[in-house]
């Protein structure tokens, strides 16, 4: 399994949203300046962070992104999850009755372990 450079610019985004959580946004320009992206790839992010609720977007000339909900609210598998496509493993990970190897519950209790580490990482507490 490979982390995406999107979900990399995801978690990036987000900390520097979390930076000014609750009383400000973070505008398009400033983002893309700081995780070093350009505005369409910016926009797809925040596109499907805003679909799963972890973001917001306000127009006009104070807008900008914020969060849509406290930092302490957020953990990093549910932005991890909002722009990876799938975090398994293996194709059979979530297959509970796979005889066909040996590896399977290897990469069962795998998947399972990264799942939850992500989940106990609150956005609050990166740094």
């Amino acid at each position: 399994m490979k982390i995406s450079k999107k979900t990399n610019y995801g978690l990036q985004a987000c900390y520097y949203l979390k930076e000014v959580y609750p009383d400000g946004s973070v505008s398009a320009k400033e983002l893309e300046k700081k995780i070093a992206v350009s505005s369409k790839y910016l926009e797809q992010i925040m596109r499907a962070l805003s679909k799963q609720n972890i973001v917001k977007a306000s127009r006009g000339a104070s807008g900008g992104y914020y969060l849509a909900k406290a930092p302490s609210e957020i953990t990093a598998g549910d932005i991890v999850r909002a722009l990876e496509e799938n975090l398994e493993i293996i194709s059979c990970v979530k297959k509970t009755n796979c005889t066909k190897c040996p590896s399977a519950n290897v990469w069962r209790i795998l998947h399972k372990d990264i799942n939850e580490s992500l989940d106990r990482i609150k956005l609050s507490e990166m740094e």
